[in-house]
This record gives C-alpha cells, sequence and structure tokens, in this order.
C-alpha cells in the first residue's frame, strides 16, 4: 500500500471529525483502546431478555442562541456491514453530561429481529459524538430504524439541537475479513464460510509505518485513489516517496488507511510488509472483494510485532475495540431494547 490523499470527503469521513492525511501517518485520536480488553472476532449478537432504565425527559431550549444540527451515519436507505455503528456528532460542540440521559430518551432505535444494544458517549477534537451498537456484530438482514427527536433539546448553555430525523438501514450479509500481519494473508469469513485467503503486504514496522492493529470497518468504497507522499510530509524523490493512483480502494481510517490493490509490491504480497499502513494485494484479489464489500464491514487486524492500536474514536469506527462493559460505562440510560 502507499498512503493517500482523497478527491473528497463522504459523509462517513465527515462524522470522524479528522482531515484525510496519508496511509498509516494521520492524525492520532484523543483515545486509544487498551489491547487487552479488544473483543476477538466478535460473534452476531442474539437477542437477551432486556429491560430499559426510563429516561428522564429531555431540556428544551426555546429560543436557542445557537443551533446545531447533528450529522448521523449511516444514510437514509443504506444497506451497511455488521460493523456499522449508528453514528451522530455534533460538530465542534460539547454536550453536558447531564442533558444526556435526556438526549439518549430522544434516541429510538427500533430493530427487526430485535436486537438490545447502547449509546456510548465520546468527546474528541471538540466533537461530541453519540454511537450505538449492539454487544457483538449486528446479525446480517437486520432491519434498523432510528427515531431521532432532537428538535430544541437543549445539549448546553444557551445551545440547542435542530430538527428531528428518522433513518433507516439495513444490515448486508456478514463479512469479516481478518488481517494477519504476521502470515501477510487476510481471510476472508462471509455469513460464517470463509471464501478465500488472499496473500496481502501490510505497512512496514521498521520504518514506522505499521497498520494499525484491533478491528476496523471499511468507511468508504472509493475506488480510484490518488495516494501521494507529500500528505504524510515526504517529497515524491525520497527512497520512500511515491505518487499514483490505486485502484478498488476501501478506506478503513481517516488518516488514510486502505485496502486496495497494489500491483507494484506483487513480490512481497504472502511475503513481507512493505506499505505505509495500508493492506495491499493483487489486483484481481481487490476486485474481488470489493465487488462484494459494504461500507461497515469488518477488518480486523492482528499480528503486529510492534502493536499501534486503532483509535477508539476520531479517525473512523474503532467502537469494537471496546468491551461491552467499557461500551455500557460511557452510556447514560445502559442498554436498550431494539423494540
Amino acid at each position: 500500500m502507499r498512503p493517500t490523499r482523497a478527491a473528497g470527503l463522504t459523509a462517513a469521513l465527515a462524522l470522524t471529525g479528522l482531515a484525510v492525511t496519508a496511509c498509516g501517518g494521520g492524525a492520532e485520536a484523543e483515545q486509544r483502546p487498551a489491547t487487552s480488553s479488544a473483543p476477538s472476532s466478535p460473534a452476531p449478537s442474539s437477542p437477551a431478555p432486556v429491560t430499559e432504565k426510563p429516561a428522564p425527559e429531555a431540556a428544551l431550549l426555546k429560543g436557542a442562541a445557537k443551533v446545531v444540527r447533528p450529522e448521523i451515519a449511516p444514510a437514509n436507505g443504506e444497506k451497511v456491514g455488521v460493523g456499522q455503528p449508528i453514528a451522530i456528532v455534533f460538530k465542534q460542540q460539547k454536550v453536558s453530561p447531564k442533558l444526556r440521559a435526556g438526549i439518549e430518551g430522544r434516541l429510538k432505535v427500533s430493530t427487526s429481529p430485535k436486537v438490545p444494544g447502547a449509546w456510548h458517549w465520546n468527546e474528541t477534537k471538540g466533537d461530541t459524538r453519540v454511537h450505538f451498537r449492539p454487544e457483538k456484530f449486528w446479525p446480517a438482514g437486520t432491519e434498523v430504524t432510528l427515531d431521532a427527536r432532537l428538535a430544541g433539546v437543549q445539549l448546553a448553555e444557551g445551545t440547542a439541537a435542530a430538527g428531528d430525523r428518522t433513518v433507516s438501514f439495513t444490515i448486508g450479509d456478514s463479512m469479516v475479513n481478518t488481517v494477519d500481519l504476521k502470515a501477510r494473508k487476510l481471510t476472508v469469513v462471509r455469513n460464517g464460510e470463509t471464501l478465500r485467503t488472499i496473500p496481502v503486504s501490510g505497512g512496514d514496522e521498521s520504518k514506522g509505518f505499521g497498520t494499525r492493529e484491533g478491528i476496523k470497518t471499511i468507511l468508504a468504497k472509493e475506488g480510484k485513489v490518488v495516494m501521494d507522499s507529500l500528505s504524510i510530509g515526504i517529497p515524491r524523490n525520497h527512497p520512500d516517496g511515491f505518487f499514483g493512483s490505486y485502484e478498488y480502494s476501501m478506506r478503513e481510517t481517516v488518516s488514510g488507511e486502505y485496502v486496495h490493490a497494489a500491483p507494484d509490491n506483487t513480490e512481497s504480497f504472502g511475503k513481507e510488509n512493505v506499505s505505509h499502513g495500508c493492506i495491499g494485494m493483487s489486483t484481481a484479489d481487490a476486485k474481488w472483494l470489493y465487488g462484494l464489500s459494504l461500507k461497515g464491514d469488518v477488518v480486523q487486524v492482528t499480528g503486529s510485532t510492534k502493536p499501534k492500536p486503532m483509535d477508539r474514536f476520531g479517525n473512523g469506527y474503532g467502537d469494537w475495540n471496546l468491551s461491552w462493559e467499557e461500551w455500557l460505562e460511557g452510556s447514560a440510560l445502559g442498554i436498550r431494547t431494539g423494540a
């Protein structure tokens, strides 16, 4: 792989709150996961008896001096992978902790079949995020609706949210891609069946370009991407410099880690890690994987010799690197039934 500079940001990238930089060399988020707490290949969720904690009335603020419209992902009508959280971001806005329980009560998640889950609050780079996920990955085929009744709800002193929103989306087939950096291979498991093991090349840890380890999701399928070492401060004529277009590119982090075709590294696939942080493979394998993939599909990276953990928030969706217990600690109301 080689670092990257994309032509524009998708809605998914905007929700992460960081500027695009380059593969393996981007800005660090404010929080990092403890590697011991990351779940090991979460299995699909199964319904469990849940009693919801009652939500207090949300504080309303008429005539607010400032009104903030939250950004929401995924988009209405999308089909996404089993690792896609519901993400609501209040850009450059703090949300008072004492108001969060009332706000959560205005965020109704309904699922078919019923899948319990919980919200989790985080502040990163001046943004306040509240994400919803189940304990384990979404079951394939789940229908999800978010009814966000936030119009006029107070966020902080003098600030209210703008507009009610309803977003419905569908979970597609289960796609869990596991990258073993030590073995230099990517194993594709779809709906529990191993479809292919692909020789790959990951980040060169000897040069500080290691691939972030842990659980990530596909943020966007961007196709052909121009990757330029200048975006991480390396001149193109430097021994580690590069410039070129790479096909079948799927973004994993805002800072520029991709899964993509890397024909210039063909001799390294399955043998050595030589990239700047991305996962490179043959054009044929990249085309095949691209055709099967959705935004929100899982990419779990293991086998680092110098672990560089995936950011929990602010550099993509690192939500699954928190244990369920840690996730619930960041919720104001705890588990919601999905009813």
